[in-house]
């Protein structure tokens, strides 16, 4: 990973993360590293408030869709160990 040391190049960083967790999630591959914030950073200049702002809303909204499928997941694990309790076996003597 290379060492990001401005703003702008960190917010590019973030959004071709962003993008590839959600090739990662359509197409089901590992999802991508996070990125590390430097300590050493400094503020958000206020010219790109907007643009941290916007990535921080598309952000959540990966963070819910993966919650979302996390609990479909959860769901239909449940449903499956539900049918799969087997009922003892019983058998008919055709014969009588």
């Amino acid at each position: 990973m290379r060492t990001l040391v401005t703003w702008p190049d960190l917010l590019d960083e973030m959004e071709a993360r962003l993008g590839a967790h959600a090739r990662a999630l359509r197409d089901g591959a590992a999802p991508p590293d996070p990125v590390v914030v430097p300590t050493d950073i400094g503020p958000l200049p206020v010219d790109l408030r907007e643009r941290a702002e916007r990535l921080l809303v598309d952000t959540r909204r990966m963070e819910a869709e993966v919650d979302r499928r996390r609990s479909a997941l959860l769901d239909a694990q449940r449903r499956v160990a539900r049918s799969d309790a087997r009922e003892p076996a019983a058998y008919v003597d055709a014969r009588a």
